[in-house]
């Protein structure tokens, strides 16, 4: 086995060590990049798409795109739910 082989090994293996102890945060990290709501995941694409500065990995320009993109999309009550103070009973 070969120097660089030995280092590759090693590497992946402090690699797996570090994931095996920390699997909150790298779950965290993940669902942050790549959020399950489909809004935030449509958000996102949009910011990527349209800013060629825009990091996914870093929380503060995830926030700044939501902040963005709430200014944007539909007004604050509407929350793509049909929950009480979304309807609009007619009077009758």
């Amino acid at each position: 086995m070969t120097l660089i082989n030995k280092l590759l090994l090693g590497t992946a293996a402090v690699v797996v060590a570090t994931a095996a102890s920390f699997p909150s945060q790298l779950s965290e990290l993940y669902y942050g990049v790549h959020p399950q709501d489909m809004a935030k995941r449509e958000a996102l694409d949009a910011c990527q798409s349209s800013n060629p500065s825009f990091v996914r990995f870093f929380a503060s320009d995830r926030e700044a795109c939501y902040a963005q993109m709430r200014t944007v999309g539909l007004p604050a009550t509407f929350s793509g739910t049909w929950s009480k103070p979304d309807r609009h009973h007619p009077a009758g």
